[in-house]
């Protein structure tokens, strides 16, 4: 039988800072399937956040099934035109929660560099009910939460990162060719026009 997982996203804490002007504008994505990109759900972008930025909101996650989606995968990005560089990502394993008491679980959770390096976290409230159902009013006590690193998330964000530097790479040509071309334009109409007799 399939569940859904309600959770409260509450905050980030101390981010590794990505954006090379201004600060971070960072959201949240989470999924319990990386091969299925439909099944991400989203945060607002908080703007000019930097490394810190307080969301309290509630994503669902729906078809949840215990015995198969083992780690509630979390990936905190920077909104940025064309390809969002990955900030930061974890991956929860769900035990924590199926065997808590009701099914639910107030925990802050390390996040991970694309390289692997503990870097900030992100604090969730996760409820695990049946479909449709909405998470139980009650009081979470915070823990600190189990994390792990898991290689098919850990690739897909070196990917992200790689797509992302190409991406930088192919925009600066962009505009150097365009700067170039400008400069070559401004140079012809300076030139001298020749004056037949």
């Amino acid at each position: 039988m399939t569940q859904s997982i309600q959770v409260i996203v509450h905050r980030v804490e101390s981010l590794d800072d990505v954006e090379h002007m201004g600060k971070n504008d960072p959201y949240v994505q989470l999924t319990t399937d990386l091969a299925e990109k439909e099944s991400f759900k989203k945060t607002t972008v908080k703007k000019n956040a930097g490394r810190n930025a307080e969301y309290e909101e509630h994503l669902t996650l729906e078809n949840f099934q215990p015995q198969h989606d083992n780690y509630l995968y979390v990936e905190v990005l920077e909104s940025d035109v064309g390809i969002d560089p990955p900030i930061g990502f974890t991956a929860i394993p769900m035990f924590q929660v199926t065997e808590a008491p009701q099914h639910a679980l107030k925990g802050t959770f390390q996040l991970y560099t694309p390289s692997g390096k503990e870097k900030g976290t992100v604090t969730l409230s996760i409820f695990i009910v049946a479909p449709g159902q909405p998470a139980p009013q009650i009081q979470l006590h915070e823990v600190r939460g189990k994390t792990e690193i898991v290689s098919e998330q850990k690739k897909r964000i070196e990917t992200m990162k790689t797509n992302e530097k190409i991406n930088d790479v192919g925009a600066a040509a962009a505009i150097l060719g365009a700067l170039y071309g400008a400069k070559k334009m401004h140079d012809a109409s300076k030139k001298p026009k020749n004056i037949e007799a």
